[in-house]
């Protein structure tokens, strides 16, 4: 959350037009037209950060083609492969905790 105008200028500049951007010493922050898409981009996100440091770990790393990049994105951010996502994420929280959308969050 932005502590003033100046911050949430540079957070704007810096996510520009774009859905997402990795906010140095911050996280990441994610902007989209619904939450669905929100949730799954930056569980996408989460993801390929935790496997770009194991891939680090392990030694060099291979860069993939960009256009393969391109296709995986493309395909990931389709509103109809981002809702089977977001279905398949809340099918597993459901799971594991069944009660999850009846507790009121602490304050």
């Amino acid at each position: 959350m932005p502590f003033g105008d100046e911050e949430g200028r540079i957070i704007s500049e810096a996510l520009g037009d774009k859905r997402a951007v990795l906010l140095t010493h911050h996280g990441q922050l994610v902007a989209c037209r619904e939450i669905e898409e929100a949730a799954v981009l930056a569980m996408t996100i989460e993801k390929a950060a935790k496997l770009q440091m194991a891939a680090r770990a392990s030694g060099t790393i291979k860069p993939i083609e960009p256009e393969f990049g391109r296709e995986a994105h493309a395909f990931k951010l389709k509103p109809r492969s981002y809702n089977a996502w977001f279905a398949y994420y809340a099918r597993k929280t459901l799971k594991r905790d069944p009660d999850c959308l009846n507790r009121m969050p602490s304050t």
